[in-house]
């Protein structure tokens, strides 16, 4: 944000520079004898309001009608020569005619505000030439200021005035910093800054801040992020920003489909990730994954009280290295150290030094997820060695090693299968660990939910017996079940999509997103003004009083705004596996585990509290659970 706040200033060297001219002629206009009353002052404020916007003198006019001040056809002072008491030099200065042509058009109410303060002061009755002088210097830096204190103070701010819409509405914050949307509160949870400013914008579906040096637009509502996402890879609409790139790049993989700006180049990738994606490879997946999760459910019987948000993040981590690279670690000290630096990687995501503009030196040695980075990459360097000399597995790194695209000749470079495996655990352990551990949340604070879990999972086990597949665990033999995993991810998603910067102006509802800014669609935000299940009050997303899986089984009652894994062409890719995931792990859990119970038990009055450095909302202790022995 240095950068941009330093090169917005260079810009606007000029306009600093017509500041200083007008300051000088305000001077030398204030210590001129010849004007000595307070009738001819208007004519100055006049002279300086058009010297000021001398670039553009047509807004100037338009300036001066939109604000309904008198201006007439031509603008005329006499030669005047002041005379200067101290160093200045004698100097001469002549204002001659200036011609202009009338043009309407709108102004700020800022600009009006700082106009109207202006005349006050410069009409005001004038007795000494010191009250000249800092008279017109504050007349011309009101001004000044009035036009110009946004771009200076917020840099990179500037509208398109060739849009007829308006900017969202919203504040700024802080000069040059902004708002901090990423620190989180116990109460809210991580982002709390990004639910604060929405909720201090009334919850309009567009609103706008700055962040970090840069202006963005949050845009809630399926229809309006349809409606922005539909100008994605165009140069003049919008594409992803990584943010941080310069550290944040090397780190999380420049080359993965989540980043690629081509659109050819995105879609080809896309269909290669796709093939490792499909329903008969998550079918393949199966096995692995409910022996991953029923060693991790051993593991919880064993313990008797444990820690449920661990447990998910190692079965996550454990499908990262048994499903998605395939790798053959042997002991335990093995799958220890894997389990610790995928960890550290992932965390990363949330150091705020890797955002800063400047290349990092020595980043993958100085730095702990890039040396954590340089170990998992070693991991799938020695996994595609194998894959060379054996051929083909299950692993979803096989199948992205070995997808050819539709000339059957063509297929990922080596990087580019790196970076998109990565990216796959990046994903699928966040989303999938988090979710899980706010689902078991939900099941203490609900135990007539909890029944239904298991009361349903029982009709399947008796039908199906204990081999799951996806169509045991689909919509249509476990409804409750998707409906359970529905909930919570409306009422805990992840807080808002990939950013985006705007290449051009985009319109979307009426409001302008001007070029170089930057917008994110507010997942959270979308599912709070869902109008199917908004109340008032919001207690529609309190995790007590609005968690209704039975909401989802229901026609009437289910919400038509949900986009947990995204939108458009940029939609989650490891939709399919985390789910997955995370249907087997709770079906399981419910067929196994008899009944549980929170260590840390919240009140019935009483708000659950949250960890606020995460990507994706986690209980503040981790879930811990005493398991409850059978009666």
């Amino acid at each position: 944000f240095f950068y941009v706040s330093l090169r917005s200033l260079v810009f606007e060297y000029t306009h600093l520079f017509n500041l200083a001219f007008i300051i000088r002629y305000g001077l030398f206009l204030s210590r001129s004898k010849k004007i000595t009353n307070r009738m001819v002052i208007p004519d100055i404020l006049r002279a300086a309001l058009l010297l000021l916007l001398s670039s553009s003198v047509p807004n100037a006019v338009a300036f001066m009608e939109a604000t309904q001040f008198s201006l007439p056809n031509v603008v005329s002072f006499p030669n005047l020569t002041p005379t200067f008491k101290d160093e200045l030099p004698v100097t001469t200065f002549s204002c001659n005619h200036v011609g202009i042509v009338s043009r309407s058009s709108s102004t700020s109410l800022n600009m009006a505000n700082a106009l109207v303060m202006a005349k006050s002061a410069a009409t005001a009755v004038i007795r000494t030439p010191l009250v000249h002088q800092m008279v017109f210097v504050l007349v011309a830096m009101s001004l000044y200021l009035s036009k110009r204190i946004g771009r200076i103070l917020w840099p990179g701010t500037k509208s398109d005035d060739e849009s007829g819409a308006l900017v969202p509405p919203g504040s700024f914050g802080c000069p040059f910093l902004g708002t901090d949307i990423y620190s989180g509160t116990k109460e809210y949870g991580p982002f709390a800054g990004l639910g604060r400013l929405a909720k201090k914008n009334k919850n309009v579906s567009l609103w706008k801040a700055y962040i970090f040096g840069m202006p963005f637009i949050s845009v809630s509502g399926i229809k309006n992020v349809k409606d922005m996402l539909k100008h994605e890879f165009d140069p003049k609409g919008l594409n992803t920003y990584m943010f941080g790139k310069t550290n944040f790049g090397p780190i999380f993989g420049e080359e993965a489909l989540l980043y690629e700006p081509d659109p050819n180049l995105h879609r080809e990738l896309r269909s290669y990730v796709n093939e490792a994606m499909t329903t008969s490879a998550i079918t393949a997946a199966f096995p692995t994954l409910q022996a991953a999760a029923n060693d991790q459910i051993d593991r919880v019987l064993r313990a008797k009280e444990i820690e449920m948000e661990n447990v998910f993040n190692d079965f996550t981590l454990d499908i990262a290295w048994k499903q998605i690279l395939g790798l053959d670690l042997k002991d335990e000290e093995e799958i220890l150290e894997f389990h610790k630096q995928t960890k550290i990687w992932t965390e990363s995501a949330m150091d705020m030094w890797l955002i800063i503009p400047i290349k990092i030196p020595f980043l993958m040695t100085l730095t702990r997820g890039g040396r954590s980075r340089t170990y998992l990459v070693k991991k799938v360097e020695e996994k595609l060695k194998q894959l060379d000399e054996n051929g083909p597995d299950g692993s979803t790194l096989s199948k992205l090693y070995f997808a050819r695209g539709e000339d059957g000749k063509s297929k990922l470079t080596r990087t580019q299968v790196i970076h998109n495996a990565l990216i796959l655990i990046f994903a699928g352990s966040e989303t999938s660990a988090s979710t899980l551990t706010v689902a078991t949340l939900c099941l203490s604070l609900h135990p007539d939910v909890w029944e239904m879990m298991k009361e349903e999972q029982t009709k399947l086990q008796s039908e199906f017996g204990e081999t799951l597949n996806p169509e045991i665990l689909d919509a249509r033999n476990a409804p409750y079940l998707d409906a359970f995993i529905k909930e919570t991810m409306r009422l805990r998603p992840v807080e808002a999509g990939e950013m985006r910067q705007l290449g051009g102006t985009v319109e979307v509802e009426g409001k302008q997103l001007p070029r170089g800014w930057f917008a994110i669609f507010n997942v959270k935000q979308t599912h709070l003004n869902d109008p199917v299940t908004y109340l008032e009050d919001e207690s529609h997303m309190d995790i007590r009083a609005g968690f209704k899986p039975e909401r989802w089984l229901d026609e009437a009652t289910k919400p038509s705004e949900y986009m947990p894994w995204g939108e458009g062409r940029r939609r989650c890719v490891g939709e399919r596996l985390a789910l997955a995931e995370m249907k087997i792990f709770l079906s399981l859990l419910a067929r196994r585990i008899p009944d549980f119970e929170p260590i840390n038990k919240i009140g019935p009055k009483d708000a659950p509290l949250w960890k606020t450095n995460t990507l994706m909302a986690r209980p503040l202790d981790g879930m811990a659970i005493r398991i409850q022995p059978v009666h």
